[in-house]
């Protein structure tokens, strides 16, 4: 069955295409819901600063970013961070790392919070989304930037030219309702920075 809309997970690893035998590394895995969309043979490491709160079998590396990548012995092909870069202080210094690290490919995901469901919220009701919370308490689960579509591109423009980087428009999933799938993604080619739910990037080694 053709999908008109696809998640971002299972969009990513339609980018990564058929694996055979690399191993993965997937930084703020969360419930490891990636490996589910991985095609092909692959050693996966999920790692997080807490561990899943399903009862999720699989062992998961924990580890803070804030305080980098950790050193592992195996070595990684694949690094891969969705949403977890706008949740760090040292978010150039973990990009960084990732670049030495990975010997084949990296995918980051950056949420454009520019979006303009993002801004009806905040217009409407105070409030960007529930990543930015300022009350009784500190969540861990916090957002430390407020990246639109610009600003990501430029946290990119400088990688070393030994990589590929390959950009991609993300548009926001609609299971039911592929009028505002196609509604966002059209004008997404005029306005991007208003409807561009996400911005993706691939980054290969030359």
């Amino acid at each position: 069955m053709l999908k008109i809309s696809v998640n971002r997970n299972q969009f990513v690893a339609n980018k990564l295409g058929s694996l055979k035998g690399e191993t993965v590394l997937d930084l703020g895995c969360r419930d490891q819901i990636l490996k589910k969309y991985l095609i092909g043979k692959y050693n996966y490491i999920g790692a997080d600063v807490v561990k899943p709160l399903n009862k999720n079998k699989s062992k998961i590396l924990l580890c803070d970013l804030e305080k980098g990548i950790p050193k592992l012995k195996k070595k990684i092909d694949i690094i891969v961070a969705l949403d977890v870069l706008e949740h760090l202080d040292n978010a150039h210094l973990v990009r960084d790392q990732m670049l030495k690290l990975s010997k084949k490919k990296i995918i980051i995901a950056l949420p454009n919070m520019s979006y303009y469901k993002f801004r009806l919220n905040f217009m409407f009701k105070g409030i960007v989304s529930g990543k930015y919370p300022f009350d009784s308490f500190k969540p861990i689960d916090r957002h430390k930037w407020l990246p639109n579509y610009y600003n990501i591109n430029n946290f990119f423009k400088d990688i070393d030219h030994n990589w590929k980087v390959t950009a991609f428009n993300f548009i926001c999933q609609r299971r039911f309702n592929f009028l505002s799938f196609l509604f966002d993604k059209i004008l997404s080619h005029f306005f991007p920075n208003l409807f561009v739910y996400e911005r993706i990037y691939l980054i290969e080694k030359n």
